[in-house]
């Protein structure tokens, strides 16, 4: 897990506390306190959470952001203020061609598995799903495996990277799908991407929880056709983005024994 392997890299760079060994340091002759041992970073974030709301962060992180995803993450190459972003998309892509479909806005073949390869960006963020989501729920099955792949193509190039998953927000209608069976798609797919995060220590975002109405779907006014962002729900979007940042020096800390 790239948490746990930077977490034991970094620990191996402290040579104990206040740049003593990892090997014992024993305590003077006489002193009362106990002598330490080695000193390790530990992560106490709780990956099976939604990360919380924060501070807004500032625009110079978008410097180093990714967002990749369906024609739902479009919505912030079109109306989306913050252009030292990166933002790639596939409309109505399905996660198993994503090493087969060209990115929208390219003309060079470019596909938006072969971006997400190559990267270098360290906060990358994946929206990925709708489209599958009048499948039977032995279908996330395999569709979960298939972005557990994806994942770890990004993390093999880029073992530092942050990664965002981006849970499916429960949209105000579409087609072929009628609640309540809509709701119980939904259900099938963020819970194992819940879990999928939880395993890999990857970061989510449950957008439910601040983009929604009282009845817990999107809000009308933030999509056009019950789905897609109009401008003001991209920038509600960005907003929550901006708002929900894991900043690691807050949950990693040094522990001495």
């Amino acid at each position: 897990m790239k948490k746990i392997t930077s977490l034991i890299a970094l620990a191996l760079l402290i040579s104990g506390c206040g740049g003593k060994t990892a090997a014992a340091s024993a305590a003077p002759s006489g002193s009362s306190e106990p002598a330490k041992y080695a000193c390790r970073l530990v992560d106490y974030y709780p990956y099976a959470d939604p990360v919380p709301a924060s501070e807004a962060i500032e625009d110079s992180y978008y410097d180093s952001a990714l967002f990749a995803g369906d024609s739902r993450m479009g919505s912030l190459y079109l109306y989306g203020t913050h252009k030292n972003a990166q933002v790639e998309y596939v409309t109505s892509l399905n996660l198993f061609l994503i090493g087969t479909t060209e990115a929208d806005n390219h003309e060079d073949g470019v596909t938006l598995e072969q971006i997400l390869q190559e990267t270098d960006r360290q906060n990358i963020y994946l929206m990925f799903g709708i489209n599958e989501i009048r499948n039977t729920e032995s279908y996330f099955d395999g569709w979960i495996e298939q972005y557990q792949s994806v994942v770890t193509e990004i993390l093999n190039h880029n073992p530092d990277a942050s990664i965002y998953i981006i849970l499916t927000y429960h949209p105000d209608s579409i087609s072929g799908l009628e609640e309540p069976e809509l709701s119980e798609h939904l259900q099938w797919i963020n819970s194992r991407l819940v879990s999928m995060a939880e395993q890999n220590y990857l970061y989510y975002l449950d957008t439910d929880n601040g983009l929604d109405d009282e009845n817990g779907t999107i809000k009308d006014e933030y999509v056009a056709d019950g789905l897609h962002f109009t401008p003001e729900g991209a920038h509600a979007f960005e907003d929550y983005i901006a708002t929900h940042i894991v900043r690691r020096e807050t949950y990693v800390k040094e522990v001495c024994d």
